[in-house]
């Protein structure tokens, strides 16, 4: 006689529903990636939270969503104090299951890169706190609110970048051919090491923490970067990815699909970073 073995608490409870009346918060949830997850997440199920600096957009796209209790949230999201209210704003709607960080910056000027000397200290500090001391503070905050029960999950939005550095300087004959300023990869670097340490220290309240590390998407993130050329050329898929793409990814990694997976990232770059 054999008898099927019984699906351990963590699967069984995260099996029930991906998000039972749970909360998604979405930061820089009203651009051009994260109102795309903001409205899969959404479609699942979520109560969703889309938090930016631009309020009126926020609460645009929060209207616009499909489903209802939804709640756009304005602020300053370096901020830690304003953390701490977007992590209540959100509980006051449902237990929050779902944290993912696509708030981000990386400046150019006319679709070129900033290089080095060009790089002042007010634009350094403002990408390095946009790009991690926001992710960091919202964590800090919302972590201590999510269920432990297997369920809670929070995705950060990295980039290839972060691994493979920048490129050089204009007209440089040498990959690899990135716009984005040096500083932008740093800050990547640096989520993506934060990312694997939120997973460290969250298993224990058994939150899952993951990245997704886009390679060239075209949002208006990309300005004026052309659609063809030696950019686009070095991507194996020969285009650059489409927001819904990178929703795709992020979606799985907050489902219970995911529930063995934390403390990784997945690439979504047409093949074009190299692996080790």
């Amino acid at each position: 006689m054999t008898t099927t073995p019984s699906l351990p608490a963590q699967t069984a409870e995260a099996s029930r529903s991906s998000n039972p009346e749970r909360s998604a918060i979405v930061t820089g949830g009203a651009g051009g990636i994260g109102s795309v997850i903001s409205a899969r997440l959404a479609q699942s199920g979520y109560r969703v939270v889309v938090a930016d600096v631009d309020g009126a957009r926020a609460e645009a796209t929060a209207k616009d969503l499909p489903g209802e209790g939804h709640l756009g949230f304005g602020g300053d999201l370096t901020s830690s104090a304003v953390n701490a209210d977007l992590a209540a704003a959100a509980t006051s709607l449902a237990p929050i299951g779902a944290v993912v960080n696509a708030v981000g910056i990386s400046p150019k000027r006319e679709g070129r890169k900033i290089e080095l000397a060009e790089i002042d200290d007010d634009l350094f500090h403002q990408v390095m706190a946009v790009n991690v001391a926001a992710p960091f503070f919202l964590v800090r905050e919302a972590a201590p609110l999510m269920p432990d029960d297997g369920s809670a999950s929070i995705v950060n939005l990295l980039s290839i970048a972060g691994r493979t550095g920048t490129g050089g300087p204009a007209g440089a004959l040498y990959p690899p051919f990135l716009p984005s300023a040096m500083v932008y990869g740093a800050s990547k670097a640096a989520l993506a090491n934060l990312t694997i340490s939120l997973a460290h220290e969250l298993a224990g309240r058994r939150i899952r923490v993951n990245g997704v590390a886009p390679g060239f998407v075209r949002t208006p993130m990309m300005g004026q970067v052309p659609p063809t050329g030696p950019i686009v050329d070095q991507v194996p898929a020969h285009r650059y990815a489409r927001p819904e793409e990178v929703a795709a990814a992020v979606e799985f990694l907050l489902s219970p699909q995911a529930s063995y997976i934390t403390g990784t990232s997945i690439d979504v770059d047409g093949g074009w970073a190299p692996r080790a």
